[in-house]
């Protein structure tokens, strides 16, 4: 096993999410609450819940400790016999449940009573002739069916009929035999867990809520949840406890609990019953509601959701109060305080808090994430509901969809032509790095999901393996969708918005599939195209039904260069061949522009590009890294990139996205043994000129991978310096802190660049992390009040920014009296208890925050994986926590630990077993990493540290004689 002690800091640890970007927006009144977990014999106060790792961790396997992992985990990159395509463990090919059979119609009652509820369902069911002898079938999950009666035509005459439910099944033998049946099903579920029909409860605010997608309805009432079903369902809910009741349609003409029938898949229907006020309408037809007690927090939102909604129905040529009749006709956005969870229903637009409230003075980047998450929230309104997939093998299309619009609506909201406004955020920068650069990254992986699997997708297990496994459809689709638009568009024409306007009113509430999606860019392209590609379904398919992308490599020739591609990966596979768009530009005459970028050359092999290039000359290619590949250069030509990069002057001239891809690109190459780490290291070290946050994003996103395993690596060598990556950092964040620094102005009227603060607050989390003196001294200035003499007590204008890494540091580095300090600080800010979704962000910070505590975090999810799949939300949230901890097993005996758990026979894994598997896979091939380039990197950093100790030196000094005058 893993060798560590708990240290006694890490309790404080579990808290520094509590002063992060995303603590809750106002103080609440303390409440000491129970944590009940279901089924369990323990029951955790919420203060003993911070404890858990350490009271009670046990050994999560029976086994004796592991002394090798070489007979477990191959060293090769083999994923162990586990199909990197497969679409789930066993995966059915029939269309539905049971064929043969239809449920035309679903009449729902629902009544709450306390903590469960009882259910009646009605359901109309037609069956084909040569199936009516057959048994009828619905999916159900974690309901009690009670009783089951049948009739024909009509349920006047229903009679009790035998039933039986195995593995999910509901099996139903009719007493007569009919192609018409009215089936009547009495059955009882739980409100507990934050899936299906669930109460949502913080600090003493409760809510009722029905959050259906994807596959959650047969937790709700028996049916046969399938996207082609577009049943007519209706609702009714008796015995609300709230004031407030509201779902996808109207209610009933003189009724408080029913409401009108439509016709659509079960996956998208909502309810949220609740008594929060209705604290804003930022629009016509659209409210904004939140808990009671928040208030004047809104404003940010109140802007975007206005912005979203009115450019939203232009953007989609679609008007919202038409979607469809009987609709409720409002949009509802409701802030819940404790789930983040994707809502795809009509009307009740549920986004986490957080993302809705934040202080008048907030961080960056909550503000860059809570535009993303509303803006995609709202456009799922259009895009997944008015629209949504033939199978989850087609989610692809509208999870695309969705995330494009919305970033063209935040790039547009966030960049009016002639504004100057400092404090706007550059989505284009934003797209680049967190969107395509990120799925890059996920992408390499042996066991990524295709974006459109060979097979259609029944199971759950599957489905959401598909869905939010690796979460590479949030990224790959937008991704590629906008590659597509610079492939085949042009400044004046969208072809994907296009493409999406039409899918939005010719299908209209109906599904689409890759096929329609093409036939929808077809529709304009075949006329108005430019004709770069020759066949848009063809240009599609390898990039939509294979995993990975193609790496251009450029080799240098007499007159110019020549270009050959080869399938990308962390670990070698199958060639495929890819058309890619090429676009380049040389030193000679640089043009980064976007007139640059949409000069498209499509190649789909060997290519080659006539330039006159001196001794010195350069060219770089995929203009602001907009292109879904990677490109690999000669050795000569790295050379002369790097030296361009070496030299403030020349490397202004190489646009920031460029700069940031390079370092992507050369990172990841050399992870997947494609370039050496003598010119991946060398590229990182130019870095001590960089100020620019997508750079800085690539570096961090990458060099994480590289310092968790430098420090697990070097805690096995008594001889190896603890301060190995600490060295990389001294030689690259220098320009940071002089022209950025680690002390940003803090006042009401402050008007830091936006893009200037997101890079602080990842640089100075990154190099405190790795122990930067300068920075440590930084946050230690910044932790204690300064208005009070002697203070030992917390400053609470620590700018949001930063928080994150003055905290944990510290924690880290301080005493009884920091502890004493932050305890004091948890007190003025009321912030307990945690909330579901701060119990994941907590696990989260935990994992990720050193080698010891990734092993407490894989100790605490083993050895109690039951009880936190339904304290945390579900199987969805416990397998987002299973993918954290995923990056965070960072050598052997970490690796071993995590690979006895999910092979073990009483992992109570679950349904989670399918995602376990795959993460397992990705464990493996990262220990496959470690065994070849591992020594390499460690001896690299080693043998050509550069004589900086006396620089940084000087700043330490400096940051101390900062820190007394600021006294």
């Amino acid at each position: 096993m893993v060798r560590t002690k708990i240290k006694w800091k890490f309790v404080i640890l579990i808290n520094i999410i509590l002063f992060s970007v995303f603590t809750k927006s106002l103080p609440i009144e303390r409440v000491t609450q129970n944590l009940e977990v279901a089924n369990s014999n323990t029951v955790f106060t919420d203060t003993e819940f911070s404890q858990l790792p350490v009271i009670v961790v046990s050994d999560p396997i029976d086994n004796d400790p592991v002394t090798t992992t070489e007979a477990l985990i191959p060293l090769n990159g083999d994923t162990g016999g586990l199909d990197t395509n497969a679409t789930g463990i066993s995966n059915a090919l029939f269309r539905n449940i049971r064929p043969g059979q239809d449920a035309r119609q679903y009449s729902v009652a629902i009544t709450i009573n306390g903590r469960s509820f009882d259910g009646r369902a009605v359901i109309q069911v037609r069956l084909t002739d040569a199936t009516r002898e057959d048994p009828l079938a619905f999916h159900v999950e974690d309901l009690n069916i009670l009783s089951v009666r049948t009739g024909i035509f009509t349920e006047v005459n229903a009679i009790a009929a035998d039933f039986n439910v195995d593995d999910g099944i509901l099996e139903i033998e009719p007493q007569q035999e009919a192609t018409n049946y009215i089936v009547v099903i009495e059955y009882t579920g739980s409100l507990d867990g934050a899936v299906g029909l669930y109460e949502g409860d913080f600090n003493g605010v409760n809510y009722l809520a029905m959050n259906l997608h994807a596959t959650n309805a047969r937790r709700v009432f028996p049916c046969m949840d399938e996207l082609t079903e577009a049943s007519t369902i209706s609702f009714t809910f008796n015995n609300i406890p709230y004031n407030n009741i509201v779902m996808n349609s109207r209610l009933e003409d003189n009724s408080a609990n029913q409401f009108r029938p439509l016709q659509n898949p079960a996956s998208l229907w909502g309810m949220v019953a609740h008594n929060f006020n209705n604290i804003n309408n930022p629009t016509a037809n659209v409210q904004l509601h939140a808990r009671p007690g928040v208030s004047n927090q809104e404003n940010q939102a109140s802007v975007a959701i206005n912005y979203y909604f009115n450019n939203l129905e232009e953007w989609t040529s679609k008007t919202y109060t038409e979607i469809v009749l009987d609709q409720d006709g409002r949009m509802l956005v409701i802030a819940l305080p404790d789930i983040h969870k994707d809502w795809y229903a009509l009307s009740t637009v549920c986004i986490w808090e957080p993302y809705v409230l934040m202080d008048r003075i907030h961080s960056v980047k909550q503000r860059k994430e809570a535009l993303i998450e509303i803006s995609e929230a709202m456009t799922r309104q259009w895009f997944g509901y008015v629209i949504h997939p033939e199978n989850w093998r087609f989610q692809w299309v509208v999870t695309g969809l969705s995330s494009y619009a919305a970033f063209d609506l935040n790039r547009e909201f966030q960049s009016t032509p002639g504004n100057t406004d400092v404090t706007l955020i550059d989505f284009n920068t934003i797209f680049v790095s967190d969107v395509i650069q990120e799925a890059l990254y996920r992408d390499a992986y042996a066991v990524a999901q295709p974006l459109e699997p060979a097979d259609n997708l029944f199971d759950e297990d599957a489905i959401r393996d598909h869905i939010y496994g690796l979460k590479l459809l949030k990224y790959k689709a937008p991704a590629l969708m906008w590659m597509m638009n610079l492939i085949l568009g042009s400044e004046e024409r969208d072809f994907i918005k296009s493409a999406a306007q039409i899918l939005v009113n010719s299908r209209s509430l109906e599904t689409v599939n890759s096929l329609f999606f093409v036939d929808a860019i077809n529709s304009d392209w075949l006329t108005l195209g430019n004709g770069r590609v020759g066949d848009v379904e063809e240009f599609l398919e390898p990039w939509i039904q294979t995993n990975g992308y193609p790496a251009i490599h450029v080799g240098l020739r007499q007159g110019g260069v020549i270009l050959t591609q080869e399938r990308f990966g962390f670990s070698s596979r199958d060639q495929v061949n890819y058309e890619v768009p090429i676009t380049w530009t040389s030193s000679i005459n640089p043009n980064f522009e976007m007139d640059n970028v949409r000069s498209i050359q499509m190649t789909d092999g060997t290519m080659t590009i006539n330039v006159p290039l001196g001794d010195e000359d350069f060219v770089l290619f995929n203009i602001q890294g907009q292109g879904y590949y990677r490109v690999n250069y000669d050795v000569a030509l790295w050379e002369r990139i790097i030296e361009a990069l070496e030299d403030p002057d020349q490397r202004e001239r190489i646009h920031p996205l460029n700069r940031a891809t390079l370092v992507d690109d050369a990172l990841n190459l050399a992870r997947a043994g494609m370039l050496d780490y003598e010119f991946a290291f060398q590229v990182v070290l130019s870095m001590e000129h960089e100020i620019e946050y997508p750079v800085w994003k690539a570096f961090v996103r990458n060099m994480n991978f590289l310092r968790k395993r430098l420090v697990a690596y070097i805690d096995d060598e008594d001889d190896l310096d603890p301060d190995i990556y600490l060295r990389m950092v001294r030689r690259t964040v220098g320009r940071v802190e002089r022209e950025i620094g680690f002390y940003p102005e803090f006042s009401a009227t402050a008007t830091e660049p936006s893009m200037e603060a997101l890079t602080r607050g990842l640089v100075m989390d990154h190099a405190c992390r790795a122990n930067y003196q300068p920075c440590i001294a930084a946050a230690v200035d910044w932790f204690y009040d300064p208005d009070i003499r002697d203070s030992r007590v917390v400053n609470p204008n620590i700018p949001h920014e930063i928080r994150p890494a003055v905290y944990c540091t510290m924690v880290r580095e301080g005493d009884d009296q920091v502890l004493n300090a932050l305890y004091e600080r948890l007190d003025i800010e009321s912030v307990l208890p945690w909330s579901t979704e701060e119990k994941n962000r907590i696990f989260a910070a935990v994992a990720e925050s050193s080698y010891a505590n990734a092993q407490i975090a894989m100790n605490f999810i083993s050895s109690r994986t039951d009880a936190i799949r339904r304290a945390y939300g579900g199987e969805e949230k416990l397998e987002e926590l299973i993918w954290i901890l995923t990056e965070n097993m960072a050598d052997g005996d970490l690796s071993g630990d995590f690979n006895i758990w999910v092979t073990s026979t009483n992992s109570d894994l679950d349904d989670s077993e399918l995602t376990a598997l795959r993460a397992n896979a990705i464990v493996r091939e990262n220990l496959a990493w470690d065994a070849a380039h591992m020594e390499y990197v460690y001896e690299w950093i080693d043998d050509n540290d550069a004589p900086t100790l006396a620089a940084s030196l000087m700043l330490i000094l400096s940051m101390y004689l900062l820190t007394v005058f600021n006294r």
